[in-house]
């Protein structure tokens, strides 16, 4: 049976590590021709060639505009954006200055929208096209003490998804949200995240994410990986 993702375009933010690799390995295992963008060179290198490679810092628009632009000149099209980069740094709220809070925003949110936007814009002119948010668990209900500014980082993410949806389904583009639970990724082992060994896996995520980019076209499900949750869109 052919699968949903073969000869698909698949752009991946965040890529080269934790959930975002995860996913790369897994779309392209479909058949899917995947792009990933990562700030880190060495992480790059150390993918396989199948991949298309695309070095970036998405803070920033033209760096994030031209990793978009050049996968589009690449394969053709882009059919599907997974947005999985992010960074999760804890801090007391009463310790925290600005430079802390726009570290994370920059990244999670910034970032989010720079690649949405100029994604949507080859999307638009196909008619068609797939955007796939990642936040996180603490993205709909509050999260742990230090976390404020993540936290807020990841409600931002749905609430830009929702209105995201809204604006783009008059061109043919799905807009979704994945809303896992604590993975065990690099992130949280740098951090030092207690209770690491009762995580999910970032194949856990990798699966439903494929999951949610195979899915029929009617309807458009935000889906939380821990606890099972759902929500369509209308």
């Amino acid at each position: 049976m052919k699968s949903a993702m073969e000869n698909k375009n698949i752009l991946i933010t965040g890529g080269s590590s934790g959930i975002g690799k995860a996913t790369a390995f897994m779309a392209i295992g479909k058949g899917a021709k995947v792009g990933i963008v990562s700030d880190s060179q060495a992480e790059l290198d150390a993918m396989p060639d199948e991949f298309n490679r695309y070095l970036a810092d998405i803070r920033y628009p033209a760096q994030a505009i031209h990793a978009v632009d050049s996968f589009v000149r690449d394969t053709g099209s882009i059919d599907m954006l997974v947005n999985s980069a992010g960074i999760s740094l804890w801090k007391d709220f009463l310790a925290m200055d600005e430079a802390f809070w726009d570290a994370i925003f920059d990244v999670n949110v910034k970032g989010t929208f720079l690649v949405s936007q100029a994604a949507a814009r080859h999307m638009v002119k196909q008619k068609s096209g797939f955007i796939l948010n990642i936040s996180s668990m603490s993205g709909i209900k509050s999260g742990m003490p230090g976390t404020s500014a993540y936290t807020a980082s990841k409600w931002a993410i749905v609430g830009f998804s929702r209105n995201l949806h809204l604006e783009l389904k008059q061109h043919g583009i799905k807009v979704a949200c994945l809303c896992p639970g604590s993975t065990r990724t690099a992130l949280h082992e740098k951090a030092n995240t207690p209770d690491q060994d009762k995580m999910l896996d970032p194949e856990d995520i990798a699966r439903t994410i494929l999951f949610m980019l195979s899915a029929p076209d009617n309807g458009h499900v935000q889906l939380l990986a821990q606890p099972a949750y759902f929500e369509e869109w209308r």
